[in-house]
């Protein structure tokens, strides 16, 4: 067999493979020999009928099969002898065999590229500093004792309405038909879908009535109100109160079992919230880099890999959508906005992946089984789940190499990142 291969571009070949007579003719005679075998024709009993007559019945399907017979069996043999990482169906063209006569045959396809990144160290990067103050603490703890809060009804009709308060109320307007709602429940300082009543309720009692005016958000539904002000009347049904619990040990306990104290839930909300900005400062970081590897390293990418890629991810995005009950049309009701966005995104990625796994073989990094198995039982501890249980499914669903592409990442963005110059800069964690 002797093969030659043509570059059609950076990361398209053309092979052309040329199968030598004698290997031609062993198979057609095989190839004679099963169909005479397998065949009836009159007049032969099966296995018995020359050449000849077979191939006035069947000359077509004999060459038809001879050469994809002759095609199957080299075409993957020259990819492999020549080291070609092939990401596409190929483009196969060939003639019929022929007798005593050499075959050849040629096939398009698209590689992997193989890249050298021109460049990955030296940066300039800014990296944020996140502090957390007491007063992030005061406010998650805040929030924690609201996620705990209990409701009562207001009885007493001269109690007026405080932030946090739930006011179960009638809202109508005059300026539009569609601003006119029942028993809409309203948190009271916070929220509402009717654009004003948050605000417009505090200070009212059960059984009041009022009149307000609002502007309406650009972004509202109703697309001819917008940045309109328009006048609501709201009428306050019925109250039901935030009971806070008390910030003491016993509360501390009730969050976290494993917490005796209010000050050691303080102490493990004041780690979260470090560890939460570590891995935001982290994600930054990273997202810079990718960023900048993107700019300074240029290369094209096979249409093939990026179509495949962008397929998958519509496919991960419709059962995504599908879980919380929606449908992709609904996000998405033009298909060739999705298909440009997602075209986009793949081939983003898909030379983001390329890169990473040129600089972690450049910087010899290498992910150890028993870092993914770390993973793996970081993940068991996480889900309550033991370590078999959650390897198993991860095998099962192809998710390992995902893990371990991860951590190579991981690797790599900390030696670029190590690798650069760094300039500090604090900020907010929020």
């Amino acid at each position: 067999m002797k093969v030659e291969i043509k570059d059609l571009s950076s990361v398209r070949k053309q092979m052309t493979v040329t199968v030598p007579k004698d290997e031609v003719k062993k198979n057609r005679e095989d190839l004679y020999r099963e169909v005479s075998r397998e065949v009836a024709i009159k007049g032969f009993r099966k296995g018995k009928a020359p050449k000849s007559v077979i191939d006035t019945y069947l000359g077509s399907y004999i060459k038809t099969e001879l050469a994809k017979k002759i095609v199957e069996e080299n075409y993957d043999k020259a990819v492999a002898e020549n080291e070609l990482f092939v990401v596409s169906m190929p483009d196969i063209k060939n003639e019929d065999p022929e007798e005593d006569k050499d075959f050849t045959f040629t096939a398009e396809f698209d590689i992997k590229p193989v890249i050298t990144p021109e460049k990955y160290t030296g940066f300039e990067l800014t990296e944020p500093v996140f502090v957390v103050t007491n007063e992030d603490v005061e406010t998650a703890m805040s929030s924690l004792r609201d996620s705990y809060s209990t409701m009562e009804d207001v009885t007493d009709e001269n109690l007026e309405i405080v932030k946090g308060d739930y006011a179960v109320s009638d809202i109508s307007s005059t300026d539009h038909e569609r601003l006119n709602w029942t028993k809409v429940t309203v948190d009271a300082g916070n929220r509402s879908f009717v654009p004003g009543a948050h605000e417009a309720v505090l200070g009212m009692k059960t059984g009041e009535e009022k009149e307000y005016e609002t502007q309406i958000p650009e972004e509202y539904y109703i697309e001819e109100l917008r940045g309109k002000t328009v006048k609501f009347k709201v009428k306050i049904l019925s109250v039901k109160h935030r009971i806070l619990p008390e910030l003491d040990d016993d509360f501390a306990k009730k969050v976290r079992e494993d917490t005796p104290s209010i000050d050691e839930l303080k102490t493990k909300i004041r780690e979260e919230l470090e560890k939460r900005a570590a891995d935001k400062k982290k994600n930054i970081m990273n997202s810079k880099v990718a960023e900048l590897l993107l700019e300074a390293n240029s290369f094209e990418v096979p249409e093939s890999m990026i179509k495949l890629q962008a397929a998958m991810m519509v496919q991960g995005m419709a059962k995504r959508f599908a879980a919380q009950g929606a449908k992709l049309q609904d996000v998405y009701p033009d298909p060739s906005v999705l298909q440009e966005e997602s075209l986009a995104s793949s081939e983003k990625m898909l030379k983001q992946a390329l890169l990473i796994e040129a600089i972690a073989k450049l910087a010899d990094l290498k992910v150890e089984e028993t870092e993914v198995d770390n993973e793996v039982q970081e993940m068991a501890t996480t889900y309550n789940m033991q370590y078999e249980e959650v390897k198993k499914g991860l095998e099962e669903n192809g998710r390992l190499d995902e893990i371990r592409f991860q951590l190579l990442e991981e690797k790599v963005f900390e030696y670029i990142i190590k690798n650069s110059t760094v300039t500090q800069e604090t900020s907010n964690p929020e």
